[in-house]
């Protein structure tokens, strides 16, 4: 028994000391295509239904920015999602797993999103305008909580994508790789920003009504969110398996209970110039998705 043990312990050994390979440019790219999609997701989201709300729907400007924002108020659970993919390995895999689940269940939310803005459009449409009644309250509230979930779908996502790619990476690439994936939402929020801008100029030349705007809306919140969806897919797709150097770097593995929620907060809170980041990524990234609705 102890034999076999020591052998087990040997061929584990001789595992992790195997050197992996090195990602390569094109993988880079490929990865890319997941921070590509996100930022297509940013700009529908942002671009397009903050304006339909407030210039086809007549929902008031600062309506439209709370709801819409609550998103970004539910950051905070990135935490939690980092230190459950250190911990709890899903599909055998400690990363693809969570960023497959979290992109199918952002793509279907945001589509959800936008039967629940048609819900509300239509109470004020009823009532011909912006009132607060029991109606506006419950849709309201309602389109609120269909974004906090969406903010958390993307959380549970991106946060063990971006922990994948530092378990693929070693320093002296690291930084290429970070460089050519956001560069690659950079191409993902051109892209989206331009197809909106074709889809709203297109309605708006043939002066369309409120049921072919929500048709082209609606379908258009579909097909982009399902296309996202595969290009996860196909970004992610077998590189943990082949570069994660994971096991060979951590302390945690097989001992789960190493890293709790609330040691890792205590991480975040352990210098006060931590905290001051913090709060500054947090202000700058309310102020950067609001601006749009604060324009209208």
């Amino acid at each position: 028994m102890e034999t076999s043990d020591l052998n087990n312990s040997q061929l584990s050994q001789s595992i992790k000391d195997k050197p992996l390979p090195k990602i390569n440019l094109l993988t880079m790219f490929r990865l890319g295509l997941f921070q590509m999609g996100l930022g297509i997701l940013a700009v529908l989201t942002l671009g397009v239904l903050n304006r339909v709300m407030i210039a086809e729907l007549a929902i008031p400007a600062t309506i439209t920015a709370a709801t819409l924002a609550v998103a970004q108020f539910v950051a905070p659970a990135r935490i939690w999602f980092g230190q459950r993919s250190d911990a709890k390995p899903l599909f055998n895999h400690h990363r693809t797993g969570y960023v497959w689940i979290g992109a199918a269940c952002f793509t279907l939310i945001l589509s959800l999103a936008v039967q629940v803005i048609w819900q509300l459009g239509s109470v004020v449409q009823a009532a011909g305008g912006w009132v607060w009644t029991t109606q506006t309250y419950g849709w309201t509230a309602v389109l609120a909580l269909v974004m906090a979930l969406y903010g958390i779908a993307v959380c549970s996502s991106s946060t063990p994508f971006f922990t994948l790619l530092v378990d693929i990476s070693d320093e002296d690439n690291r930084g290429k790789l970070i460089g050519i994936v956001w560069s690659m939402m950079t191409v993902g929020i051109a892209l989206g920003g331009i197809s909106s801008k074709i889809l709203l100029r297109r309605l708006e030349n043939i002066d369309a009504s409120i049921e072919v705007l929500r048709s082209s809306i609606s379908w258009l919140f579909i097909v982009v969110p399902a296309i996202v969806f595969g290009l996860a897919l196909v970004a992610t797709f077998g590189v943990e398996k082949k570069y994660s150097r994971y096991t060979s770097r951590s302390i945690i593995v097989d001992r789960e209970d190493q890293i709790t929620l609330g040691r890792a907060l205590k991480i975040l809170t352990a210098s006060r110039q931590t905290g001051l980041f913090f709060t500054f990524l947090v202000v700058m990234s309310i102020s950067l998705f609001m601006q749009e609705a604060v324009q209208q």
